[in-house]
């Protein structure tokens, strides 16, 4: 497959794990030989930047690439009146204004358990890490990580590969939980379904 030539993607988080996830579905080699999955393999550069580089860089106006923001950064609030949306499902949206794209969620939006476990099974038809993956195994109950004394729930037994049963619940609890899970949600979705059109718009 002919490639025309490479562009680079200027990632703006305060969370490396998310920057992380994207560079490795944009430099995963998943395209067949005439289809492209997400987007054009080798077609994207992935740049991290922390809000301080942004910020400066910006005052200096050097920026010339597209960027995209993932979750709360300064300033991000004046950008996102207009925004063109393309996603928002579960309290997880996307869109784009311009050369700048966000990914952002209102967790509020996934109020009571139920909705939560819809959100968990489509989830769960994703490609994420394992540590955010839960298995729904009744309608009560999942089935994850679990982890021991005062440490976090999902952390410390996932490394030994330990399961137990939980309530929706518990993990509905755990509100750091739940926001990584959200963003991992935009972010693949984001790849699979709308960033190549957005590096080309």
């Amino acid at each position: 497959m002919e490639l025309y030539g490479t562009q680079t993607l200027i990632v703006v988080c305060k969370d490396e794990m998310y920057i992380n996830q994207l560079r490795k579905l944009v430099e995963t080699k998943d395209d067949g030989d005439s289809s492209i999955i997400g987007t054009q393999d080798g077609s994207i550069q992935i740049v991290a930047w922390d809000e301080k580089t942004w910020l400066s860089q910006k005052k200096a106006g050097n920026i010339s690439n597209k960027v995209l923001f993932i979750g709360e950064v300064r300033g991000l609030n004046k950008l996102l009146p207009i925004i063109d949306i393309q996603f928002n499902e579960y309290g997880v949206k996307y869109g784009w204004a311009g050369n700048q794209a966000a990914i952002w969620i209102a967790p509020k939006e996934i109020d009571n358990e139920e909705t939560y476990m819809e959100f968990l099974k489509k989830l769960n038809e994703l490609p994420i890490p394992e540590q955010y993956r839960t298995q729904i195994t009744e309608s009560t109950k999942v089935s994850a990580p679990v982890a021991v004394g005062k440490q976090n729930l999902w952390n410390q037994l996932a490394t030994f590969g330990v399961n137990a049963f939980l309530t929706v619940k518990d993990l509905f609890k755990d509100k750091t939980q739940v926001k990584n899970q959200m963003f991992f949600y935009g972010i693949i979705k984001l790849y699979f379904n709308d960033l190549e059109k957005y590096m080309n718009a």
